[in-house]
């Protein structure tokens, strides 16, 4: 039962990290750090992985931006977490 209570909170706490707003000092690596997190648990392609992975020495860089720039597929879930963050 722990276990499941553990995985459910860190889900939270990475979606908390992978919505740090930009330009905010080492968001970056921040969001990289949980789009890894997301990535393992196959929720993020490599390509969107690669992505966050590009912008994550730049805090000033959107993620998003530049998968749309791409054409990389942005998955349903980050563009929810975007809009809420926005919201």
């Amino acid at each position: 039962m722990t276990k499941g209570i553990f995985k459910m909170s860190e889900a939270k706490t990475q979606t908390q990290f992978l919505t740090t707003t930009i330009g905010t000092p080492g968001s970056g690596a921040t969001r990289y750090a949980a789009a890894m997190y997301f990535f393992k648990n196959g929720k993020l392609s490599a390509e969107m992985l690669e992505i966050y992975r590009r912008c994550s020495k730049f805090d000033t860089d959107d993620p998003l931006d530049l998968a749309r720039y791409e054409g990389v597929s942005i998955p349903e879930f980050v563009c929810d977490l975007s809009s809420n963050a926005d919201a």
